[in-house]
């Protein structure tokens, strides 16, 4: 859809866009990143706040759910991918209460707020220990090999699954609700999971919040973490885990050197730009 934004600059070029991040279908962003090249006739550029009209122009007219915050021009050697630091992504949970009681054959749904609607993971659990939940993320904390936290592909198997996340943090969260919605109270506990490292591996958050959900819930203990994490292997994944949905997951913040969005000419030969969307 970006591409076909860009189109209606008609540079000579076609405009490839790289991405920042890759994630799954599903997976909500808040602020993400790309990069293209544009090439026009003589030695005038393409203003920047120009770009962004245009893309978001066509975006409405289009329906498409993507606006472009800020465009800049920046070095020939800049990777929107390559050049990110860190990422920081979202995991939103919601606990039913434990004094709100529903039958067992009265499905969860008939209490989830409509506004909320893929945009959350509920869940009921009543034995669930977010204190439980914390110590075993803890372990997950450091420079790692998570592949036991990786979603099997026997053609990337031999690919390394080193990563260092720099923090976990989980604190209440809140839900996202109209006034009306909100004045007939909440029957859920809400929890908002931040993830924060420079990359990560394929599934590796929703499996990470999987595995903590059986930790809070006592299937497994915290220390079983730092086991699976000391033997990183596809066997050492328990099979009673769920690989949490990517209705919860959002991309909230891709992080960049300060100097490395700004343009430089020494090291640019032809127009570079990038987008926050």
């Amino acid at each position: 859809m970006m591409e076909l934004s860009l189109l209606k600059l008609r540079s000579l070029n076609y405009p490839n866009v790289t991405l920042s991040s890759r994630t799954d279908g599903g997976v909500h962003a808040l602020k993400s990143s790309a990069h293209f090249d544009l090439e026009r006739y003589g030695t005038q550029i393409y203003d920047a706040n120009n770009i962004s009209y245009l893309m978001n122009r066509y975006f409405f007219v289009n329906n498409i759910g993507i606006i472009v915050k800020q465009c800049l021009r920046v070095s020939d050697n800049f990777n929107a991918r390559f050049n990110a630091t860190s990422r920081r992504y979202l995991y939103r949970l919601a606990v039913l209460k434990k004094d709100v009681v529903i039958p067992e054959n009265v499905s969860i749904a008939n209490v989830i707020p409509v506004e909320e609607w893929k945009r959350c993971h509920f869940i009921r659990l009543a034995e669930f220990d977010i204190e439980k939940f914390k110590e075993g993320a803890k372990h997950l904390e450091g420079y790692h090999d998570f592949s036991t936290f990786k979603k099997f592909d026997k053609l990337l198997q031999h690919k390394h699954n080193r990563r260092e996340l720099k923090s976990v943090t989980i604190r209440a969260g809140k839900p996202v609700v109209t006034a009306h919605t909100e004045s007939r109270g909440s029957a859920f506990d809400y929890w908002d999971i931040e993830f924060h490292g420079r990359a990560f591996v394929h599934n590796q958050i929703r499996r990470m919040v999987g595995t903590l959900i059986s930790v809070a819930i006592g299937k497994l203990q915290p220390d079983d973490v730092k086991v699976m994490l000391q033997i990183p292997s596809k066997h050492s994944w328990h099979s009673f885990i769920q690989n949490c949905p990517s209705d919860g997951l959002y991309l909230c913040e891709v992080e960049y050197d300060p100097k490395d969005l700004f343009y430089d000419p020494d090291t640019t030969v032809e127009s570079e730009t990038l987008v926050e969307s």
